[in-house]
């Protein structure tokens, strides 16, 4: 049977989730902020920039990784892990960083920030070889346990700040050392500030993840092998 058009069909809607979700967190910095008197700290148009960044990592993070890979058929954390599966999930990355350009590039001249390719590649690099290994370990154990790798990513990239945020309302102190482990920050932190100089902090906001993705791609492997689940 042949499934080309299921497969297309679910590539429309990935790309469309995409770019309809980067712009939801772009509108407010682009058509709110210059009809607002008093301005909210993420409806002012220097943080266009911070919002995609935000955006594309929460996405990567946390929706892609499960996202059904066709129409009505088996979803992508059902099938067997294999190279195959593995490349398409590669393609799918580089298509949505291709996507994503014009939401950049609009960001970007909005915020008023210098364009860096290479900075811009890294930090697309740490929550998408995270997603990626995510969903190679979301494959190997199964779609039951995909629900709750989903809720583990989730805590993962909003728990540090939430944290944060209740500990300065309710206690008046903070934990900025904390938030630094979310991957949505340290997305951030790599796409609009300096290097960071000191080695700890260049562990945590750009190789961490990433070394996290290639982890469990390898947990997700071996786990498929010892199921026999392996393909080509």
């Amino acid at each position: 049977m042949d499934r080309s058009p299921e497969v297309g069909a679910g590539w429309a809607r990935l790309a469309a989730a995409w770019c309809g979700w980067l712009l939801v967190w772009l509108v407010p910095s682009l058509l709110w902020s210059p009809h607002v008197m008093t301005l909210r700290l993420w409806l002012t148009r220097e943080t266009a920039p911070a919002a995609v960044v935000i955006a594309a990592a929460l996405f990567l993070s946390v929706v892609w990784p499960f996202w059904p890979r066709r129409g009505r058929s088996a979803p992508e954390s059902e099938e067997p892990i294999g190279i195959r599966r593995l490349g398409r999930s590669v393609l799918e990355a580089v298509v949505l960083a291709v996507l994503a350009v014009p939401f950049v590039l609009v960001a970007w001249s909005v915020g008023d920030r210098t364009l860096s390719v290479g900075r811009l590649a890294v930090t697309f690099g740490i929550p998408a070889i995270f997603g990626l290994g995510l969903r190679t370990v979301a494959g190997g154990l199964g779609r039951a346990a995909a629900k709750w790798l989903m809720l583990a990513a989730t805590l993962v990239c909003a728990g540090p700040i939430l944290l944060e945020y209740a500990a300065g309302e309710t206690m008046g102190i903070g934990f900025p050392r904390l938030v630094e482990t979310s991957p949505v920050v340290a997305a951030v932190w790599v796409a609009l500030e300096p290097w960071p100089e000191e080695t700890w902090l260049w562990l945590v906001r750009v190789a961490l993840w990433p070394a996290a993705g290639v982890v469990l791609g390898i947990v997700g492997f071996w786990v498929s092998s010892r199921r026999g689940e392996v393909s080509p």
